[in-house]
């Protein structure tokens, strides 16, 4: 399950957590993997569900905003992909970059 070359294969994190049946494939993984498998899943997920509002409301580029994005780039890359992927190439994710600081006078 770890992500030994750096790359993010949707399909491979998702049947990762079907192998947690396996009493043997449970005793090898670690923490570090059902964290990234679990962030593939919701970004994925994400993706999926931007994806389809986009088609309802015939949408070409979708923009994600957020602090977890801006400090989160595996986020990006994944929601990108989840993008392309769900919308066979149709759709592209955009991301805003700012900044947002609090100030006392």
């Amino acid at each position: 399950m770890s992500d030994r070359h750096n790359e993010y294969d949707i399909t491979h994190f998702f049947c990762s957590f079907g192998h947690m049946n396996s009493k043997e494939k449970r005793a090898t993984v670690t923490r570090e993997d059902l964290a990234r498998a679990t962030l593939v899943t919701i970004t994925n997920n994400i993706g999926s569900i931007a994806r389809m509002c986009a088609l309802n409301e015939k949408i070409e580029r979708v923009v994600f905003v957020g602090n977890f994005l801006r400090v989160n780039p595996i986020s990006m890359k994944l929601l990108a992909h989840a993008m392309d992927y769900w919308s066979k190439g149709t759709l592209k994710a955009l991301f805003l970059e700012h900044e947002v600081r609090n100030s006392i006078n």
